[in-house]
């Protein structure tokens, strides 16, 4: 499964990038890629390409604040969740990711 994964934070620095840690290492542990935006303080470092949007499987957006470019992600499945959460408990956040997937592919 491809995954584009976009991050915010007010700052765009520590929830942030614990979330976009967190939720790499554990798509990497179960065989799925994933593309990063990291967001916060009215920055983005890195955006996402057209092109790995477009491959996305599906988007998780782990937001403490509103996330800009939403409109990107428009005709993809989307999971929303809390930064914190992602952080905390990124198994469970893959856990629905797939669930998501699959409950797409099997339509």
């Amino acid at each position: 499964m491809k995954i584009a994964l976009i991050t915010s934070c007010m700052a765009g620095i520590a929830h942030s990038k614990m979330a976009a840690t967190a939720l790499k290492k554990e798509a990497e542990k179960r065989g799925h890629q994933m593309s990063i935006e990291e967001q916060g303080g009215h920055k983005v470092p890195v955006k996402l390409k057209p092109e790995e949007i477009e491959e996305a499987d599906i988007i998780i957006i782990a937001k403490a604040v509103t996330i800009s470019g939403k409109d990107r992600f428009k005709n993809k499945p989307t999971l929303d969740v809390s930064v914190n959460k992602a952080v905390r408990k990124p198994k469970e956040i893959m856990d629905k990711a797939e669930e998501l997937y699959n409950n797409i592919e099997n339509k």
